[in-house]
């Protein structure tokens, strides 16, 4: 039997089943590569004249629609060779970010097979483990990946480095009192008001001048230095904007600046001239922590706080 499509026969089928399967499958073909004709150019009309019949006679002979099926199958198999490519480069950039262990939150772990995720675990909690011992950063510390013993290790770094911020005696909203011990806390209070005292006598800085800590001679010596300091404000300024402000002992840096105000988690640093800097994301962890009354030394592309022997990565945007 043979099956016909619009007016031709298009191929011989075998059995009453599979007649009508391979009969409607060859007009689906005859269908497909009539739209194939469409797009080369041609309509498919009599009145059009007999190229555009010839054209589809040709794309309709068995050996022309095997070809043309082989090279349909093969510029397929390249796209998704090159998507399958694609997808194992992205892959492995995830599985190199995953095993630095430093960034637990951007890691894909529905990528990673089941070799690979004890890996990424084990390289997670050896960084957190770095983090909490520090000292510095509690409240990044992921305490339920510690054991008891490295609980107990944390808890004394933090206590550590608690006792050198309160000691410095510049850092009173950040020291925990709770943590010192009634003679550390004796000896925090003497540096606190120490620092107190020297920040209220520079005379620069009135809003963070403590004067009840003061004694009524410290007080009317803190009174003149603020005076002095606002009378020499406007000659520093002019200095400052002629490109006059001194050189330090780091090359292509000024210093004489000090710290005016610190925003957004420490991204953004404004001096006392005005100026702006923005720091690098890496070292905002860094510079959020200091303070209005810190020197800074101003570079091209670093700020250096000489109180706290810190530098972070940083560029002026105004």
């Amino acid at each position: 039997m043979r099956c016909y499509g619009a007016d031709a026969p298009v191929r011989r089928c075998g059995g009453a089943a599979v007649r009508r399967a391979c009969c409607a499958g060859a007009a689906d073909a005859r269908l497909f590569w009539v739209w194939v004709g469409l797009y080369a150019g041609d309509r498919w009309s009599p009145a059009f004249g007999p190229s555009a019949t010839r054209f589809l006679s040709f794309l309709l002979e068995e050996r022309h629609m095997r070809a043309l099926l082989v090279s349909l199958v093969a510029v397929l198999g390249s796209l998704a060779a090159s998507s399958f490519a694609q997808s194992e480069l992205d892959r492995a950039k995830n599985l190199a970010m995953c095993l630095e262990g430093r960034y637990p939150s951007l890691c894909k772990r529905s990528w990673l097979t089941s070799q690979e995720l004890p890996k990424v675990e084990a390289a997670e909690r050896r960084e957190n483990l770095k983090t909490c011992m520090s000292g510095r950063y509690a409240s990044l510390c992921k305490r339920e990946w510690l054991s008891p013993n490295e609980s107990r290790e944390v808890l004394l770094a933090e206590r550590r480095e608690n006792l050198k911020t309160c000691m410095s005696g510049r850092f009173k909203s950040l020291c925990k009192k709770s943590l010192l011990t009634q003679a550390e806390l004796t000896q925090v209070l003497a540096a606190e008001a120490a620092e107190n005292l020297k920040t209220c006598l520079s005379g620069r800085y009135p809003s963070l001048c403590d004067r009840a800590l003061l004694s009524p001679q410290q007080l009317a010596q803190a009174q003149e230095a603020e005076r002095s300091a606002a009378a020499a404000r406007p000659q520093q300024s002019r200095r400052s904007s002629s490109g006059l402000a001194g050189r330090s002992g780091y090359g292509g840096c000024e210093d004489g600046h000090w710290i005016e105000s610190v925003l957004s988690d420490g991204s953004i640093v404004k001096l006392e001239d005005g100026s702006v800097w923005e720091v690098d994301g890496a070292d905002s962890v860094d510079s959020a922590l200091w303070l209005p009354v810190s020197e800074i030394v101003a570079c091209d592309n670093k700020l250096i706080n000489t109180d706290d022997n810190e530098s972070v990565s940083a560029h002026r945007i105004r």
